[in-house]
């Protein structure tokens, strides 16, 4: 199943995230100018109906981020700069239809060493 995993940075915390370039061909299509929605559910079962991404368009190439629904993310689950989260792409069962997924691991450090919780 395609996946990417990314250790958020401050940028990534505050104002979008993103995405690996060649991740894109597994998202939604993207149409041009504005940003596409669908679904994304979280490990824990909440459904984010309004996730979305564009393309940015920069000076080398174009860079593909999360921007709709993910400070919100961010928000919920009190994501700081170098948390990580997972992205997954998973096929129904039934008729093979994407589902989005995501997932968040906190950094903690105890006592010298690094541990990433579960989602929570």
């Amino acid at each position: 199943m395609p996946s990417f995993e990314k250790y958020l940075t401050e940028v990534d915390v505050k104002k979008q995230v993103a995405i690996p370039s060649d991740f894109v061909q597994h998202l939604p299509d993207y149409e041009g100018g504005r940003t596409i929605t669908f679904p994304v559910h979280d490990v824990s079962g909440k459904l984010w109906e309004n996730f979305g991404y564009y393309i940015r368009k920069g000076d080398d190439y174009p860079k593909p981020v999360f921007q709709k629904g993910w400070r919100e993310y961010v928000r919920d689950k009190c994501l700081k700069p170098g948390d990580k989260i997972i992205f997954r792409v998973e096929r129904n069962g039934d008729n093979g239809a994407p589902i989005y997924t995501i997932a968040a691991q906190k950094k903690i450090e105890l006592l010298g060493s690094t541990i990433w919780s579960s989602e929570f």
